[in-house]
């Protein structure tokens, strides 16, 4: 919904330099010449402007890629670190069932012996 917001305002702002440029012309008193150098000058003015938003745009997005590539690093290398804390704690009680399971049997025959 933001980037439809930012999208309209800048069309609304492209439209609304249009209208005005048109209407100064209407109300102008000026000469067939002296008008078409102003509708130049007014032009390129708007061509810079419209440049101008088209670069900081790009910028913007260019840096949220960038910011969501770093996000995505991170997140990966702390999921590589849990995996490995993960896999050590199984190990460890992997270890600790299978002492626990050789001291029962080694009790169990020990019974058996006295027996």
């Amino acid at each position: 919904m933001a980037k439809q917001s930012k999208s309209s305002g800048f069309w609304a702002f492209l439209m609304g330099g249009i209208i005005g440029a048109a209407v100064g012309l209407l109300y102008a008193p000026r000469s067939g010449e002296e008008t078409r150098r102003m509708l130049m000058s007014e032009g390129e003015e708007l061509k810079n402007k419209t440049l101008t938003s088209l670069e900081q745009a790009q910028e913007k997005t260019l840096k949220s890629i960038q910011e969501a590539q770093q996000r995505a690093e991170d997140l990966n290398q702390e999921a590589r670190e849990r995996i490995a804390q993960l896999q050590k704690i199984a190990q460890e009680m992997a270890q600790e069932q299978r002492k626990s399971l050789e001291k029962g049997v080694s009790e169990a025959k020990e019974t058996l012996k006295k027996k």
